[in-house]
């Protein structure tokens, strides 16, 4: 089964609303307000359809995402151990200190989401967000409202639909974790507080959290890493101890704004706080960590199963320097290649979000194009990225009044928990940069199967937790593991 038939399929049924699409779409668009889905104040969710995938791709999705995972794993224990592997991440010499920083635990990213693009068959992953992923609890709403739309209850008599839930995932990791932290332990249930800014424009996000924690019997605050206190061992918001903190901050926030981080930043250094993520992922966070995994003196640190996942699916990247490397089996000086090649390749500095400072060679002028390379050669650091397909497909939306479907860049970011994948952000974009910071929409992701007159069962997603070495069942897994495993090795020349 593709999903071509069931978009053009949905688009029908939308069609035949389009006398009272307006009306429709006036209502998504108060219900979304109304359960908080929105983004410093404006609409993330203006597309009346989900984005529909397989189950089949579901599952090859969770099957790569496993064995990536597996291989960041390597790099991290690797760097840990020895600092010129380390080197490779590009860090910063505070960010060094906090990654050195123990933090009570074993586990790198508790919570991670990796951005990647599936056109047709070709899966490829362009980033990895190991820090602080956004979008969780929006996305799990977000289903629930896109199910009330009536082209999704008429769709349902024709295709079995699935949705995810993200957010118990998450307070899995959270609570498994809390339960080996090593750090002190005060009470049978953590009171978790989410640390951010108090202006983020994600803040409504913090609230639907705290709702769903609350909703488990478990005490949780929003506090503004400024309203902070620790004073003998304890992390105080108020007169509130902490003993959990789902850190939504960034690293970087921690090392420019010391004085303001300062309590945070102690507490979590003498493990009286369990925060997550750890500031231990800035390791794997940065964009340089597509260079590790791609980078031929790098070979040794993973097996072949790992090593072919990897050329299949991660583009080619390299820290933008002076170097000779190797690209597509021919020697090349990476300056020179790069500069005469722009149409192949994206450049990105290695520790940005929301899309800043990305340059697209395709759309970029030579101007543009020389002046990154310019800020590379001085000392910015910069990944340079082989360009992958960019996916579109046509999605219902209102505008002026009339239903128009607009073809968007379609950008699909699996969350991971360990091992585990469960659920799929889905970002939308009409321009190449799909990222809701720079402006672009976000869909819910919505897993389908076609209903038959023999299996009308609803099938259930959260039990497809694939393990590296099972065997897949479905054509669609066989073809493309088998695939993936026919190379194992990163070609020098």
């Amino acid at each position: 089964m593709n999903t071509s038939d069931a978009i053009q399929f949905y688009n029908v049924l939308v069609k035949n609303h389009e006398r009272r699409i307006q009306t429709v779409f006036e209502k998504h668009l108060k219900q979304c307000a109304k359960e908080k889905l929105t983004f410093g104040g404006r609409h993330m969710y203006s597309f009346l359809r989900p984005n529909f995938i397989t189950l089949e791709q579901y599952r090859y999705i969770q099957y790569v995402c496993k064995i990536l995972r597996n291989a960041v794993t390597k790099f991290k224990n690797a760097a840990l151990e020895n600092p010129i592997i380390m080197e490779q991440a590009g860090l910063l010499d505070r960010e060094r200190e906090l990654v050195m920083m123990d933090p009570g635990y074993d586990r790198l990213s508790i919570t991670a989401r990796w951005d990647s693009f599936m056109a047709g068959d070709e899966l490829k992953f362009v980033e990895l967000n190991a820090e602080c992923p956004a979008g969780i609890a929006y996305s799990d709403i977000a289903a629930k409202v896109y199910d009330r739309l009536p082209m999704i209850r008429e769709f349902k008599k024709h295709y079995n639909v699935e949705k995810f839930a993200i957010r118990q995932e998450l307070l899995n990791g959270l609570l498994s974790t809390y339960a080996v932290w090593r750090g002190n332990k005060k009470n049978k249930k953590p009171r978790i507080a989410i640390v951010d800014w108090r202006e983020v424009p994600t803040f409504t996000e913090f609230q639907l959290f705290k709702e769903f924690f609350k909703s488990k019997k478990l005490d949780c605050i929003i506090v503004d890493p400024r309203d902070l206190t620790y004073e003998k061992g304890r992390l105080m918001a108020g007169k509130k101890e902490i003993d959990l903190v789902y850190k939504r901050i960034l690293t970087n926030d921690c090392v420019e704004k010391p004085e303001e981080t300062k309590a945070l930043v102690q507490a979590y250094c003498d493990q009286n706080v369990c925060m997550i993520n750890p500031f231990r992922a800035k390791l794997v966070h940065k964009k340089s960590m597509f260079a590790v995994l791609t980078h031929e003196k790098n070979q040794n640190l993973f097996n072949g199963e790992e090593l072919s996942v990897v050329l299949k699916h991660i583009p080619w990247t390299r820290m933008l320097r002076d170097e000779i490397t190797y690209f597509n089996g021919k020697q090349i000086d990476l300056f020179d290649y790069v500069s005469t090649h722009k149409n192949n390749f994206v450049i990105k500095p290695n520790d940005e979000y929301g899309g800043k400072g990305v340059c697209l060679g395709m759309e970029a002028t030579d101007q543009q194009w020389s002046a990154v390379l310019h800020e590379a050669k001085n000392g910015e650091h910069y990944v340079v990225q082989e360009l992958v397909k960019i996916p579109k497909q046509p999605f219902p939306t209102v505008i002026n009044g009339n239903l128009e479907f607009v073809d968007m860049v379609v950008d699909m970011d699996p969350y991971a928990f360990g091992p585990n994948v469960e659920g799929i952000l889905t970002r939308l974009s009409a321009s190449s940069l799909a990222n809701v910071t720079a402006g672009g929409g976000t869909t819910p992701t919505f897993v389908i199967t076609k209903k038959t007159k023999k299996a009308k069962k609803t099938f259930k997603i959260k039990a497809s937790r694939v393990k590296s070495k099972q065997k897949p069942k479905s054509s669609y897994l066989k073809t493309n593991i088998k695939k993936t495993k026919k190379s194992t090795t990163i070609k020098k020349a």
